[in-house]
């Protein structure tokens, strides 16, 4: 699959190729790789769940803020769900990056949610209560997720294409709800009150449902221990960090560069998760390292942003997604489209070999390298194509194909 690795500030990753069947889109263009809708319906203060807080003992509401393209008729849309960052003491859920993440996202085709989580009082900070902080916030992200699950009919979502975004706090959130198992729970969890299970949050009547999501962009995120993370639970991850982040560290140590030791916990920034997925033979990763930049680099404040910097995360996010939708985008079987791309990686000759569906009518090809930058572009292509890449750079490129209006692509690698 996909293992990337970028040193260079302000990257900015191309457009990968896509596969999408018979897709209503309310204007021309390419869902999900551009924005093809100009508007976006916002619909605010959905409840999701009702959990208490650490220090409390009274329930209190979560709510969600719901985006969707206007005039969008897809029946089942692929779902972002964003969690906001703040320490686990602040944030809010129309944090400016939040905010612009789901505009953009729906603008694409998305449907995307801003979500709330528990908050720990400022007055309660320690470091046990940070960890029993940090665990609710991923059962109330277990709990949105399940909630649109319940109520896809209702949003339209199609529910095998469920992906998480998050900042700081809120990708801490994510990983731990992820690949935190019953039996790998902090010791704090279980103190008086319990916390419970994972996925026991939320409300009666989507208890049971399954968490399981298609993929996940924590943005300078972490753990706080590497050996939760396994190959049997693991989904694919789209790392970003910057290497001179000392909040939540790019590599390990003490958050806020240990000023508070004795609160602050111990974690493992994206670098250290990607010793571990090597080590354990996982390759679906990306990780984008964003050389010189501190935590939560695209803020000017938390209701501004430093548009460049943005865009780059949002292109990085962008692109992942597309990625990964697919290779899940379920195609008609009586279509049966196969592509056979050989050798792969290859030195010199790839050869395309098309089904014999797709032989019955001409399509076009175009190969991009990772920038977007066009290497070769064919059309009227019938039954097999061979592109000669002996002297393109290594690395890795898209072949994206065309077929009446039907988008579907392979990737290759050069050596």
């Amino acid at each position: 699959m996909n293992k990337m690795k970028t040193t260079r500030f302000l990257v900015l990753v191309g457009l990968l190729c896509g596969l999408f069947a018979n897709v209503t889109m309310a204007q021309t263009g390419q869902r999900y790789a551009e924005p093809i809708f100009d508007e976006v319906n916002i619909e605010t203060g959905i409840p999701f769940s009702s959990a208490i807080k650490e220090g409390e003992t009274l329930p209190t509401t979560l709510y969600l803020d719901f985006y969707e393209p206007q005039g969008d008729t897809l029946s089942a849309r692929p779902l972002v769900i964003t969690v906001f960052g703040g320490a686990f003491v602040a944030g809010s859920r129309d944090y400016a990056d939040m905010v612009e993440y789901c505009t953009r996202l729906a603008k694409h085709g998305y449907a995307a949610a801003s979500i709330d989580y528990r908050l720990l009082s400022i007055w309660n900070i320690s470091s046990k209560a940070l960890i029993r902080d940090a665990y609710m916030a991923a059962q109330d992200v277990s709990a949105a997720i399940r909630f649109f699950k319940y109520h896809c009919d209702e949003y339209r979502i199609d529910t095998e294409q469920v992906f998480l975004l998050g900042n700081s706090a809120g990708s801490i959130a994510i990983m731990c709800e992820l690949f935190m198992d019953e039996d790998e729970r902090p010791a704090e969890t279980f103190e008086e009150p319990s916390l419970g299970p994972m996925h026991s949050s939320g409300f009666a009547e989507y208890a049971g449902l399954s968490p399981a999501v298609a993929g996940a962009v924590p943005h300078w995120g972490g753990v706080m221990d590497l050996n939760v993370i396994s190959e049997e639970e693991y989904v694919p991850l789209c790392m970003i960090h910057g290497t001179d982040d000392t909040t939540v560290p790019y590599d390990s140590g003490y958050c806020y560069n240990g000023m508070l030791p004795n609160v602050m916990p111990y974690m493992y920034g994206s670098h250290a998760i990607v010793g571990q997925l090597d080590e354990i033979g996982i390759a679906d990763y990306e990780f984008h390292s964003f050389e010189g930049e501190g935590h939560a680099f695209y803020f000017s404040t938390l209701y501004a942003l430093i548009e460049e910097k943005f865009d780059a995360c949002f292109s990085i996010t962008r692109d992942f997604l597309y990625q990964h939708l697919q290779s899940q985008t379920s195609i008609p079987e009586t279509e049966e489209l196969e592509i056979q791309v050989y050798p792969n990686p290859a030195i010199d000759l790839v050869t395309i070999r098309f089904s014999e569906d797709l032989k019955n009518r001409p399509l076009s090809l175009v190969v991009t390298d990772v920038m977007g930058r066009k290497m070769l572009s064919e059309s009227n292509v019938n039954s097999s194509s061979t592109i000669d890449v002996s002297q393109w750079p290594s690395g890795v490129y898209f072949i994206q194909m065309e077929q009446d209006g039907r988008y579907f692509g392979q990737k290759i690698m050069k050596r």
